[in-house]
């Protein structure tokens, strides 16, 4: 560590050097009170704090204090507006009627409605999809199928074998009847 060429005393902190066409000609190693003095750097000047800034900063810290005490947040998991806005999710069944202000507009948004009509709105739902129009009558397909399901919960191969092939069969007369109506 270099000593300042100034005073001799305090370690160098700060290196004037003097260039002549690309070269180092000279070296000048300083101290900072005495690359102050010789008017090589700004001195430092201390800072000051008054008695205003000092209130102007509390003031600011306890008003963050309060609003974040007065934000409005779900009685039921806690959480707060801004962490619904960031995460997007709820915490709890609560939170429906606790941010109800913030997820009516949402959902108007991105559902056009603010409330639920069913997965096929409006018409959709009276008509039945193409393939439940069958000439087999639906009863005994959906008593096929849940006795197949019994049997093969209660271990019973055989039996669930035979309702198989009977539940193939009405579905192929369903089939056969659909395409003797559509030649």
């Amino acid at each position: 560590m270099q000593i300042c060429s100034s005073c001799q005393k305090n370690p160098s902190t700060i290196v004037l050097m003097d260039l002549d066409g690309g070269s180092v000609s000279s070296q000048q190693h300083l101290c900072s009170p005495c690359a102050e003095k010789l008017g090589v750097v700004q001195p430092k000047t201390p800072l000051k704090l008054s008695a205003d800034l000092l209130e102007d900063l509390l003031g600011s810290v306890q008003q963050k204090a309060s609003q974040k005490r007065r934000e409005p947040g779900c009685p039921g998991c806690g959480m707060t507006t801004q962490q619904f806005k960031n995460t997007g999710r709820l915490g709890c069944p609560r939170c429906y009627e606790s941010f109800r202000d913030d997820l009516v507009p949402l959902l108007q948004r991105v559902h056009e409605s603010s409330q639920h009509r069913g997965r096929l709105p409006g018409q959709l739902q009276a008509a039945p999809p193409p393939m439940l129009r069958a000439s087999a009558p639906m009863e005994e397909l959906v008593t096929l199928r849940k006795q197949l399901d019994d049997a093969v919960r209660g271990e019973r191969y055989e039996e669930a074998a035979s309702l198989r092939d009977a539940l193939r069969r009405a579905e192929q007369r369903d089939a056969g009847g659909d395409a003797g109506e559509n030649s």
